[in-house]
């Protein structure tokens, strides 16, 4: 489980084709506690296990074909930037909100516009996700924790502010890039309870 609060940026360095999954390799700078092999990451929002750590600063993940289905990593190229955030630990403060790191599908900018020093985002939401958002609600958008301004019956709105676009890959999107977007998980349940009830 993560915060959605990015730790950091990462760089693809190396992609590979290992049957049906893609091993992927990431290059960022030294971690506070050093990776361990098994730990959970998050990448652009999806939770992934560190398959290997190559040095104290590259480490090594493998995407199964359904993972690679529902989110875009299997878009990612080399040199491309992606957020990461390492799990939750016990007694640290939750800046976010809970965050599972299992994407529900991928939305598409199609919107960025800037107002003073921040920016907003208008982005096209698949029909299966759209039940579970509501108006000042939390969202993960590539791992960010994001509160919903404006919801409308194709789209989200989120504004970003500065510090927000310079710690994480936001900053860097334009009209046209893919997110992976995961709904808050309180609202998911919710809406299954009332839809059996």
């Amino acid at each position: 489980m993560f915060s959605g609060i990015v730790e950091k940026q990462g760089k693809l360095i190396r992609k590979a084709h290992q049957d049906s999954q893609i091993a992927f390799t990431f290059e960022t700078n030294a971690w506070d506690r050093p990776l361990k092999r098994g730990e959970s990451i998050s990448v652009d929002g999806v939770c992934l296990t560190v398959a290997s750590v190559l040095s104290k600063n590259r480490f090594t993940i493998q995407a199964i074909p359904e993972t690679l289905a529902s989110s875009t990593l299997g878009r990612l190229k080399p040199r491309e930037r992606v957020n990461l955030e390492r799990s939750l630990k016990w007694g640290e403060r939750i800046g976010g909100h809970f965050v599972l790191g299992h994407v529900d599908g991928v939305g598409r900018i199609l919107k960025k516009q800037t107002r003073g020093k921040n920016f907003v985002f208008e982005i096209e939401v698949p029909l299966e996700i759209r039940p579970h958002l509501v108006p000042k609600g939390s969202v993960a958008v590539d791992g960010i924790s994001l509160t919903l301004q404006k919801i409308s019956s194709k789209t989200i709105t989120i504004g970003v502010i500065p510090h927000t676009a310079k710690m994480t890959t936001l900053g860097r999107k334009k009209r046209g890039d893919l997110v992976n977007l995961e709904a808050d998980v309180i609202a998911k349940h919710l809406a299954r309870l009332v839809s059996k009830s």
